[in-house]
């Protein structure tokens, strides 16, 4: 048994972490850190996280005794609380994307600040488990990708490890409003973001230099053309990629590559065109291979607040201490 600790309890992917902990046989959750809700029961703020309802948030994260903690917290947070959690030999995994983007120049570049720990940053380990499963299993600092990275990446990776691509790749996600997280934006505000479908990050977004970093650690990468769409949904994330073949494409074929890359993760299907409430609630990503006339286009469909956030931690959490991946996982989707 392993004891944890969330920070940023009050918000989705915090709300989300302990719901899914709530079911892990190896995992007890000891400290939930909240700034905005510091004091209050986890019970009555969330009635739902029934097993964990006589925890008291608390705001002091340099409390915190644990053997893991899970950081779901804004870009800059966790950077500034991460270093301490490690000197006293708690493992971090880290839900932002303070640790994401290898280089401290190019992510003060992509968010905007300077990068405060860069010690720390150079050890972090990129937490895509069907990628780097090996670098996670020894690493004390995990970054857990993004939600659209996620998407793209299990996508397009076997396929550039295989050099079949040139470029540009268009990604075209779209993803429901809980990515935008838990406080109300003039965006994501039900009243804004019901009745349309919004083009939003452009003309570059900021995770396109976290994914075109990742890519050109597999092979040959082509350049990304990303475009999100916030769509009415409350979770989940859809990308349509398309691709350009570097010479013949057969669809067989790329099936076959993604099938072959992911045999061993028990979270990734390749398979028909997916929908996503397959994916509602659970840590699977749903790929899928075909053609516009003789042109390639790829699906991907996973839950932004699972395989592309709470539950990938988990799934990373799992690696870190030997436990078999699926350990909390095997939740089957919504299905509508």
């Amino acid at each position: 048994m392993a004891t944890a600790a969330v920070l940023g309890a009050s918000g989705y992917l915090g709300g989300e972490l302990l719901r899914l902990l709530s079911y892990h046989p190896e995992i007890d959750v000891v400290a939930a850190v909240s700034q905005s809700q510091s004091g209050k029961r986890l019970g009555d703020l969330s009635p739902h996280l029934s097993r964990f309802e006589d925890l008291v948030l608390t705001a002091d994260a340099g409390a915190v005794s644990a053997d893991v903690a899970f950081l779901a917290q804004p870009a800059g947070e966790a950077m500034r609380v991460a270093p301490g959690l490690l000197e006293r030999g708690i493992r971090v995994i880290d839900l932002g994307a303070d640790y994401r983007i290898r280089d401290a120049a190019e992510y003060e570049r992509v968010y905007g600040r300077a990068h405060t720990d860069p010690e720390n940053l150079a050890k972090a380990v990129y937490g895509l488990p069907e990628l780097f499963r090996s670098e996670i299993a020894g690493a004390r600092l995990v970054a857990n990708p993004g939600c659209y990275p996620t998407a793209t990446l299990l996508a397009l990776a076997p396929l550039v490890k295989r050099s079949v691509l040139t470029g540009p790749v268009v990604v075209d996600a779209k993803s429901g409003t809980s990515g935008a997280g838990a406080a109300p934006t003039s965006t994501s505000h039900h009243p804004e973001a019901a009745g349309t479908v919004w083009p939003y990050g452009l003309p570059v977004h900021r995770h396109v230099p976290e994914m075109e970093g990742i890519l050109q650690r597999m092979g040959p990468a082509p350049p990304l053309v990303f475009v999100p769409h916030l769509v009415p949904l409350v979770r989940g994330i859809l990308c349509s990629i398309y691709p350009t073949a570097r010479g013949e494409f057969d669809a067989a074929t790329w099936a076959g590559y993604l099938s072959e890359e992911y045999a061993g993760s028990p979270f990734v299907r390749v398979g028909d065109v997916p929908r996503l409430p397959w994916a509602s609630g659970t840590n699977r990503c749903y790929l899928s291979v075909g053609a516009v006339g003789t042109a390639p286009v790829l699906f991907s469909v996973l839950d932004n607040l699972g395989k592309g956030g709470a539950a990938q931690a988990i799934q990373n959490a799992n690696i870190l201490f030997g436990w078999d991946e699926r350990t909390g996982l095997g939740h089957s989707g919504f299905g509508i």
